[in-house]
C-alpha cells in the first residue's frame, strides 16, 4: 500500500482487489471484471527482453509497459498480455478496481 500511496494516492485509497502471480505467462485477454485501469508490478531475476505488459490501445496501436521492478498503469479493459522472451522466475501483483 505504501508504494501505491507514493505513486497514486487517490487510487491507493480506492482499489478493491489485489492479484498475486508467479511465473505468469498470459495470452491476450481482457479483464472483464475491472471497472478502471490497474497497476502492475513484476519482481524477479529476469534475463531476456520480454516480461513487459503489452496493451492494444487501438485497432492499429500497441503500447508496451515495463513493470519489471516498477509500477506501471494499464487499462486491462483493452486486450493485453505479457510479452514472451524472458526467464528467471517472475512474481508479481496487480491492484484492481472491481
Amino acid at each position: 500500500r505504501r508504494a501505491m500511496d507514493e505513486v497514486d494516492p487517490e487510487f491507493a485509497r480506492s482499489y478493491t482487489a489485489v492479484a498475486f502471480t508467479y511465473n505468469f505467462e498470459g495470452s491476450p485477454h481482457i479483464d472483464t471484471r475491472n471497472i478502471a485501469p490497474f497497476y502492475g508490478l513484476a519482481l524477479g531475476g529476469y534475463t531476456g527482453d520480454g516480461g513487459n505488459l503489452r496493451v492494444e490501445v487501438s485497432a492499429s496501436e500497441l503500447a508496451e509497459v515495463d513493470t519489471r521492478r516498477r509500477l506501471g498503469k494499464v487499462d486491462g479493459r483493452y486486450p493485453h498480455w505479457v510479452t514472451p522472451g524472458y526467464s528467471g522466475g517472475e512474481s508479481g501483483f496487480q491492484h484492481h478496481h472491481r
